[in-house]
C-alpha cells in the first residue's frame, strides 16, 4: 500500500472518531482494534485476521491476509500453483482466468496488468517473508496498513471474472 491510500484510510478514520465524538459515543482517539475494524470491511478476511491482531501477532495476521487471497484466487481458477506464478496466471493481461473488468480498453487492460503485477508482488513481498522467515516482527500500524491493503484486493478478486475453465493451465 503506497503511504497516499494509507493516509487516506486515517483520514476517513478521523473523520469517524470525529463523528462519533461529536455524537457522544467515543471518547478520546480510535485504538487499534477499532481501527482494524473501522479499515477490515471483508468478512471473510476479517474473521481470518482479527485475533491474531488483537493478540498482537501482527506478522502472522498479515501472513494469513495474503495465504486467504492465494487460496481465493487458487478456489475461484482451479489452478495448482501458488503465490506469484498463481497471481501472474490468474490475472494475466493477455489470457486471463480471472478479469476484474472487460478488458476493451487500454485502460481496463492497464488496471489488468497492474493488479496482476500487484497481487504477484504482494505474494512475493510480503506473504512470503513472513511465512519463511522465523519471528518475522511487523509493528502494528504497519501490520494495520497491509491488512487494509489486503481487504482491498480481496474485493477486486471477489469481484473479478472467471475467463476460461477451470484447471486449464496457461502460459505467464
Amino acid at each position: 500500500m503506497n503511504q497516499g491510500h494509507f493516509t487516506r484510510y486515517l483520514q476517513i478514520a478521523a473523520r469517524i472518531q470525529r463523528s462519533a465524538k461529536s455524537l457522544g459515543l467515543v471518547r478520546g482517539a480510535l485504538s487499534l482494534v477499532e481501527l482494524f475494524d473501522t479499515l477490515i470491511t471483508d468478512k471473510l478476511l476479517r474473521n481470518t485476521t482479527r485475533q491474531l491482531f488483537i493478540d498482537c501477532h501482527y506478522a502472522q495476521s498479515v501472513e494469513e491476509a495474503y495465504k486467504l487471497i492465494n487460496n481465493f484466487v487458487k478456489q475461484k481458477t482451479g489452478l495448482s500453483i501458488d503465490g506469484a506464478s498463481l497471481m501472474k496466471n490468474a490475472f494475466s493481461a493477455n489470457n486471463p482466468f480471472l478479469r476484474i473488468s472487460a478488458l476493451r480498453t487500454l485502460s481496463q487492460r492497464d488496471q489488468q496488468l497492474g493488479y496482476m503485477e500487484i497481487l504477484s508482488g504482494c505474494m512475493t513481498g510480503i506473504r512470503n517473508p513472513r511465512a519463511h522467515e522465523h519471528q518475522y516482527l511487523d509493528k502494528p500500524e504497519v501490520a494495520l496498513e497491509m491488512l487494509a491493503w489486503a481487504n482491498h484486493l480481496l474485493r477486486i478478486v471477489k469481484k473479478s471474472r472467471i475467463s476460461h475453465k477451470k484447471g486449464v493451465t496457461s502460459a505467464p
